[in-house]
């Protein structure tokens, strides 16, 4: 019986992990916001930009509320924004603090990791609107 056990658990470790785009590709019109959005997490910290840009809406807008940075309208746009995640050093990443979902919307504070040594990012939040299965807007407020 160990043996058997033994066996099983050597063929599952063997099964290669699916790629993130798995995890928005699974997700549908019917999912919880709180799972695209999750889904969404799962392939920015795989940075895999594919399967990042398939969790947001073709028309998808992102918004910085603090006017540094221009809004950016489509996954075309979305993609080159986020281009940097074929770049950054593996352990590059952030975690959720909280989640807080009402309805279509999903707020995460975010907290980077795997930055450079001696650089620091201050906590954010995003806004998540999410409509039929997809990140329909993304809103970025300023930081204190």
């Amino acid at each position: 019986m160990t043996f058997r056990f033994a066996g099983l658990v050597a063929a599952l470790l063997a099964i290669p992990v699916l790629p993130a785009m798995a995890a928005c590709g699974n997700t549908s019109a019917t999912s919880s916001p709180a799972q695209v959005v999750q889904a969404q997490v799962d392939a920015y910290n795989a940075h895999d930009i594919e399967a990042f840009a398939a969790c947001y809406a073709d028309d998808t807008s992102v918004i910085d509320l603090s006017g540094k940075r221009p809004e950016i309208k489509g996954q075309a746009a979305l993609k080159q924004a986020f281009a940097f995640l074929g770049k950054v050093p593996k352990d590059f990443g952030v975690d959720i603090a909280k989640r807080v979902v009402n309805g279509p919307v999903v707020i995460d504070l975010e907290h980077l990791h795997g930055l450079p040594p001696g650089k620091h990012a201050p906590d954010s939040l995003a806004v998540y609107e999410v409509r039929n299965g997809k990140i329909a807007k993304l809103w970025f407020p300023p930081g204190t």
